[in-house]
Order: C-alpha cells, then structure tokens, then sequence
C-alpha cells in the first residue's frame, strides 16, 4: 500500500483525560441522553462531504462531479437533511431508502436507485420521482419502457457494468478466507455480467421511453489501497471502451465509479485476522495433541496460545479522502483517454459510504460489569450495557473497532479483556482489548461507527435500539429517541382465540 498522507484533525479530542466529540463530553452525553447510545458529529459530515466533492472536482476537469452519500451506511433522516442541504446526492438501495431521501428534498436528478429484483412497484415510484435507474437485471428494461411509456415519459437510466479484474490478484478483504480481489468481485451477486452488456445497451437505445445516460460500477471495498482503486479504474474505463466502440461511438453522459473507500481508522476485517484464522485451523490437530500432555499442562499452554492469538498490531494507516480522489480520476481520465472516450462534458459520480460516514459517528456504552477467571486458563470479560448486535454492520464485516474509555482516556493500559455485550450470544464485540483498568460505571467509545452500525442495528433479546444524538459545538440534541418496549412489540399481534379464558392450545 502506497504510505498515506496526513488526515486532517477530525472531531474527536482528549481533554483532561476525558474523550470529547467536538466540545462535547461524551462521558457527559451518556449522563444526558442515556446508556448506550449513538452520537454524530455534524461537523465532521459536513467537513467530510465538502472534502469530496472539493477533491473529486479538482481532479475532474471534464465536467461536473457528484457525491452521492450510500443512504444503506446511515439511515438518519437528520444526518441525510444535512447532506441535502449541502447539495449532496444519494445512493439508494431500497424503496424505503427512496421515500426517507425524498423527505429531506433531495435532487432526484442526483440521485440512484441501485440494486437488483426491483419490482414494478418500485420502478414506477422512481419515475413519477424523477430519480436515476442504475439497471441490475436483464428483464428491467423491459419493464422500465412498459412504466415509462404509461407514465408518458422518458426514463434516464444508467447500467450497473462488472469488468474482469484479473489484474487484481491480491487478498480480498471482503472475506477472511484467501480469495484474490478478482474472484471476489466475480462472486458477488451485483453488476450485470460482460457478456449481456452490449445486447443489453442496444435494447435500451431501441426502447422509445429509455434513455441510456451512463454507466455504473461498484466494486465495494475489498482493499484500502490506492494500487487497488488505479487496477479497478483501468479495467473499468477499457469496459467503458469497448462498449462505446460496440455502440457506434456512444458517449456517456455520466460515469458512477460507486464507492468502497475506507473510513479514517478503518475497523474492516481486522477483528480476527486471515493468518489468525489458518493459524487456528492447521494447529486444530496440534492442540487435541497437548491433551496428551495432561490437563494441567494442557490448559497452561492453552492460556498461552490464546494470548498469542488475540494480540493485535496497531493498525496501518489509509490514504486519506484527497489521495482517494487524485488516484481515481486521474486513473480514469488517462485510461478512458487512451480508450479514445470524449471526456467534455462528462458527469463523474461517486457514492461514498464508510469513508464519508465511518469517523463521523461513535457508539458510548457503559461497563455492566468486570468478569475474571484464574482457572483452568486466565481470562477478564469487560460486560457493556450494549451489544454487537447493536453494531450488526461490524460484526458481518469483521470489524476491530478502535475504542476509548471515554472517561480514563488517557490512562494506562494495563488490563486485557474481552470487551462483550449484554445478549445472550457471545457478544464479542473487541477480542483481546488493551484498556485502562475500568470498574461498574466507566463509559466506553466504540470509534468508526458512523458507517453500517446504527443503520444495522437489531432487537434480538428484545432488546430496545438506542438513541442517537447530533452534536454541534457543545450542543447535542436527540434525533432518533430510545426504541419503547411498546415499539418492540408494537407490530405482534395475538388472535383473539388465544386470549379466550381455557384456550391452552391443541390437545
């Protein structure tokens, strides 16, 4: 990976030894709002936002540059009526990520609704909305005429490319398995396959109601490096090629080059690292071996093992917002130039999630309770008042989320534990965690967890998703209150037959 350059001061500072999110004690928010809850800083959106569009518009000449925020990292209506009110655009998934966008007033023209199987249902409301269709499926355009010309209109759509990547043989960070980038790219479900492309485009040009304005390719975030973002422009832009020569010289109206950057401390895929996990695997026979050796000696070594695999190493840096930028549009206009594209006029749009959402947001839970354990292996449990399951997003990415006891922030490290949620599942939310020594009461900052987290969040136990609060400057207000037990409930319904006295069920 290319050394990263130097990010700029981000919204979370230790003061007296107490963590602060802007001028915000964030040991002092949960006193307020309560324990545990999600807090924004609206300051950091804002800076993060303008970084892109600042970056990506001083790399591309051609034409004008859209930031499209992924609404699937951050569902909040007020955080999103602050990107609307910036000017950003939106990535969108699904019809409830439409109507939630729409509410704040954002430019349809702006915006994409992504994602395969959309119904009809859904199409029709993009229309009537004006919103952008980023084609999935191979019957879509079918459909999208058949609404288009009912509703008496043109339809302003985009198709979702998947290029070979051959070029991209490295591991992928999307699993913990060892797969290169360019399988993992191959497998995943979205992006219509090469091979449909260019039929596909020249039905679009034949449908009357449809107008074949760009084209769109979102890879995720399988790498943090900038060599991965310069592989994947090439071979996008020699797509991009082809298929404007294959359409008698069509040129694009917009380029969506999707999102997958990595956030600032960049949590994904670390909590059990790929060597970790075949360390694990080849040693199985190894450790039914020392039972061999009897149970005393057996556990002894054991503790010693687990030790070994649950220390981590500092993490390494990420390119920062601005390197990002230059890599890609730099990439992309040298390679479509090559690929004889005429570049005037060009839209250029990117759709950011994590890296524009990640150190934006952190999670403020308190400890429950100190667990130890001197036999048969030594072991501490750090009990928080939260759960994984509350950081649902990290847990499928295998995120080892940085953290800070937000009220002993700059006290040593001298205790090992495993930081754990409160549901009945292991819980494990930080494996291994090196922290202060912490007691009933301390508060804990789960960082980079403004992407994917609160948006993911569930009830499993019944248990009621937190509160979310937006900070400027020293003010903090609620923008999403604690779900009620009458939420959790609220959409159970028990026939009738149930309730009658004696009813105990069949015989």
């Amino acid at each position: 990976m290319q050394a990263p350059g130097h990010h700029p001061p981000d919204c979370l500072s230790i003061r007296d030894g107490r963590l602060f999110i802007e001028e915000c004690d964030a040991a002092g928010l949960v006193e307020r709002f309560g324990s545990p809850l999600f807090v924004f800083s609206e300051g950091q959106i804002v800076d993060n936002y303008r970084r892109f569009r600042d970056a990506f518009a001083r790399g591309w000449a051609h034409g004008p540059v859209d930031v499209m925020p992924a609404m699937k990292a951050n569902t909040l209506l007020a955080v999103r009526q602050l990107l609307t009110n910036e000017g950003a655009g939106a990535d969108l998934y699904s019809p409830e990520e439409l109507e939630g966008a729409l509410r704040t007033g954002v430019d349809p023209a702006r915006t994409s609704a992504n994602g395969g199987g959309k119904s009809r249902e859904h199409l029709r409301r993009c229309l009537q909305a004006g919103v952008r269709l980023t084609v999935e499926d191979l019957h879509e355009i079918d459909w999208i005429q058949e609404i288009a010309a009912e509703l008496g209109l043109v339809a302003k759509i985009r198709l979702r490319v998947k290029p070979t990547l051959p070029n991209l043989w490295r591991r992928t960070d999307f699993t913990q398995l060892w797969i290169p980038i360019d399988l993992g790219v191959q497998v995943y479900k979205s992006g219509i396959p090469p091979e449909y492309l260019v039929e596909l485009g020249r039905k679009a040009f034949a449908a009357p109601n449809v107008d074949l304005v760009g084209l769109h390719f979102h890879a995720g975030r399988h790498h943090p490096s900038l060599w991965f973002w310069e592989g994947m422009m090439v071979r996008f832009a020699r797509l991009v090629g082809d298929l404007c020569r294959a359409w008698d010289g069509w040129k694009p109206q917009e380029i969506d080059i999707g999102g997958g950057m990595a956030s600032r401390r960049d949590p994904h895929n670390k909590e059990f690292s790929r060597w970790e996990f075949l360390t694990t695997c080849l040693g199985y026979p190894f450790l039914v071996g020392l039972r061999g050796l009897g149970e005393r000696l057996y556990h002894s070594l054991l503790g010693k093992i687990l030790n070994l695999l649950t220390e981590h190493p500092q993490p390494k840096g990420v390119p920062t917002i601005e390197e990002y930028a230059a890599t890609i549009t730099r990439t992309l206009s040298r390679e479509l130039t090559r690929q004889g594209v005429d570049l005037e006029g060009v839209r250029l749009q990117t759709e950011p999630g994590r890296s524009l959402y990640g150190d934006t947001g952190i999670h403020l839970a308190r400890v429950k309770v100190v667990k130890r354990q001197t036999q048969p292996i030594p072991y501490t449990w750090v009990l928080l008042d939260t759960s994984y399951f509350f950081l649902a997003g990290g847990v499928f990415e295998h995120n080892r989320h940085p953290f800070v006891v937000a009220n002993k922030a700059d006290a040593p490290h001298t205790m090992k534990a495993d930081i754990v949620g409160h549901s009945c599942y292991a819980d494990q939310i930080i494996l291994g965690a090196h922290l202060p020594e912490v007691e009933m009461g301390d508060v804990v900052a789960i960082l980079e967890a403004g992407a994917y987290q609160e948006s993911s969040a569930s009830n499993f136990n019944a248990m009621p998703r937190p509160a979310t609060v937006l900070v400027r400057d020293d003010q903090a207000e609620m923008i999403k209150r604690t779900e009620s037990v009458d939420d959790i409930y609220g959409r159970d319904h028990i026939p009738d037959r149930l309730r009658a006295p004696g009813s105990g069920g069949r015989p």
